[in-house]
C-alpha cells in the first residue's frame, strides 16, 4: 500500500503530540511511559480535543491525516470543521500562478511564484506547471477566488468550451454543467458565451456560485446573465439585460458580489445573495484621456484595489481601495518604486527617453494585504520587471527579488533582447483551501 494512504492508529498519532519526541527510557520511567500512553488513548477518544489539535495543523499534514482512520476522515471532512479551517486560510495568498504565454503551442503553463518569506528563494529555477481537468485536458485559469480557480479548456470542441472549477490544494476539478440546457457555445445564432466568473467565500459556505454572461444580439443592451449554484446544481436567468460598456471578462469577487470595471464610465457589481445589480463608482477620467488606463484591479484579504496610471511613464502611483458601502475609492498607499528601477537596470529602457511611455519597464502582478494596517502592516506589491518578480513592501519601502522567470527571451528589432513580462491579468492568487 502506498505510504501516503497507510493506516496509522489514532492513538499512536496522538501519543506523538502528547509525549513529544521519543527518548531512551530507564526502568524507572516505565510507569511514566504507561501514563503517557493512557493519556494518548484518552485524547484519541475525545473528538473535541482532537478537532482542536487538527485545526492547528498545516494543511498538507492535515490532508494526509484523513488516512489515519474513518473517524478522522469524517472529522476533517465535516463541513463545520472545513469552514473553520478555511476561515483561517481565507485571504492569505501563499503564491501566484503566473501564466506563461507561449505562441508556439497551446498548452497553458504557469510559474508558481512563492509569496511567503520562509520559502522565498530568488535563485530557485522557475518551474512551469500545467493544470488538467478530470478528462486530462489542459485548462487555462480565468480567475482565482479564495482558493478556487475558474478555468476553461484549451480549445473548442464541437463548437463549444468547457468550464471548470478547480481546487489546486486538493487537486479536485469539477466541470460546470451546461447552462439552461444550452452548451457553452461560441455562437449559436442568438446568444454566445462572453465571460464566466466565480464567487466563493469558504467562511460562509462550502458551496460556490458562478455567473455566465452572454452576448445577445436580440436585446437592447447586448448582454444577459445566468447564475449557477453548486449547492442546487441549477442555472437560472437573473436580472435585466446589461450594458455593453462593462468589462465582464475580468470579474472580481469582493463584498459578497462580483465586481466589474468599465473603461469609460462607472462599473457594475452583482450581489449574489440578493441577486441585485448595483453601480461600482469609478474615479473620474483625467482631461485629455478618452478612457481609463487601469494597471491593476483585484482583491486581497477583503480589500478591493484599483491602480490607474496616466501620462508619461512614471514610477509613482496610488493604490485605491473601495469603501464597503460602494461610496467611492480612497487612497490607501502612495507608491514610488524608483529605487527598484535603479537597483535593476534592466527595468529602464536603453533606447527610449524618460518622457516616453515605456521608459520604465514594469507591470503590477498583484497587491497582497497582510497585517492590521496600524503599525503591523506587512502588505506588499508584487512587481514584474524583465525576467523577475519583485516584492515591494508598502510599509517600510524595502524590496527584493522573489522569483526569476526563465524562458521566452527573444531578439528585439532595435537590438538587445526582451525578457518575459507579465501583468495582473496573467497572475492568479494561490490560497490554500480544503
Amino acid at each position: 500500500m502506498n505510504s501516503l494512504h497507510k493506516k496509522i492508529p489514532a492513538s499512536e498519532v496522538c501519543r506523538e503530540y502528547a509525549a513529544g519526541e521519543p527518548e531512551i527510557q530507564s526502568d524507572g520511567e516505565e510507569f511514566a511511559s504507561q501514563a503517557a500512553s493512557q493519556s494518548a488513548s484518552v485524547i484519541a477518544a475525545n473528538e473535541d480535543l482532537i478537532a482542536l489539535v487538527l485545526l492547528r495543523l498545516p494543511l498538507k499534514p492535515l490532508v494526509r491525516f484523513k488516512c489515519v482512520s474513518k473517524q478522522w476522515l469524517s472529522m476533517i471532512s465535516d463541513p463545520f470543521f472545513t469552514r473553520r479551517k478555511n476561515a483561517e486560510l481565507c485571504g492569505n495568498a501563499s503564491g501566484l500562478y503566473v501564466f506563461r504565454r507561449n505562441f508556439l503551442h497551446f498548452k497553458p503553463e504557469y510559474d508558481v511564484v512563492p509569496l511567503n518569506e520562509d520559502v522565498v528563494n530568488s535563485s530557485s529555477p522557475a518551474v512551469a506547471r500545467t493544470l488538467s481537468s478530470d478528462e486530462n485536458q489542459p485548462i487555462k485559469i480565468l480567475q482565482s477566488c479564495n482558493g478556487l480557480l475558474c478555468c476553461r479548456n484549451g480549445g473548442l470542441k464541437d463548437g463549444k468550451y468547457s468550464y471548470y472549477v478547480c481546487n489546486p490544494t486538493t487537486r479536485r476539478c469539477v466541470r460546470l454543467p451546461d447552462p439552461l440546457n444550452r452548451a457553452f457555445t461560441v455562437n449559436d445564432g442568438s446568444e454566445s458565451v462572453y465571460a464566466v466568473n466565480l464567487a466563493f467565500d469558504p467562511r460562509k459556505s462550502p458551496h460556490f456560485k458562478a455567473v455566465c454572461v452572454y452576448f445577445c444580439e436580440t436585446v437592447k443592451y447586448r448582454f444577459v446573465m445566468d447564475m449557477y449554484s453548486s449547492e442546487t446544481g441549477i442555472w437560472k436567468r437573473v436580472g435585466d439585460p446589461l450594458s455593453g460598456e462593462i468589462n465582464f471578462h475580468i470579474g472580481v469577487f469582493w463584498n459578497g458580489a462580483i465586481n466589474w470595471f468599465s473603461l469609460c464610465g462607472d462599473g457594475l457589481y452583482f450581489n449574489l445573495e440578493e441577486e441585485r445589480f448595483g453601480k461600482l463608482p469609478m474615479p473620474p477620467i483625467p482631461d485629455g484621456w478618452e478612457e481609463r488606463r487601469i494597471r491593476y484591479f483585484g482583491e486581497s484579504n477583503n480589500h478591493l484595489h484599483l491602480v490607474e496610471i496616466y501620462g508619461p511613464c512614471t514610477t509613482e502611483f496610488n493604490v485605491y481601495e473601495m469603501d464597503e458601502d460602494y461610496r467611492g475609492w480612497k487612497v490607501t498607499y502612495r507608491v514610488d518604486i524608483e529605487p527598484v528601477m535603479n537597483a535593476f537596470p534592466e527595468s529602464i529602457s536603453s533606447w527610449l527617453g524618460p518622457s516616453r511611455m515605456r521608459y520604465y519597464k514594469y507591470l503590477i502582478l498583484s497587491i497582497i494585504r497582510r497585517g492590521d494596517g496600524g503599525g503591523g502592516d506587512s502588505s506588499f506589491v508584487v512587481v514584474n520587471i524583465p525576467g523577475k518578480a519583485i516584492r515591494y513592501n508598502l510599509e517600510d519601502k524595502s524590496f527584493y527579488s522573489i522569483w526569476n522567470f526563465t524562458g521566452g527571451e527573444c531578439d528585439h528589432p532595435r537590438g538587445g533582447s526582451t525578457l518575459p513580462m507579465f501583468g495582473w491579468f496573467d497572475a492568479f492568487q494561490y490560497i490554500q483551501c480544503i
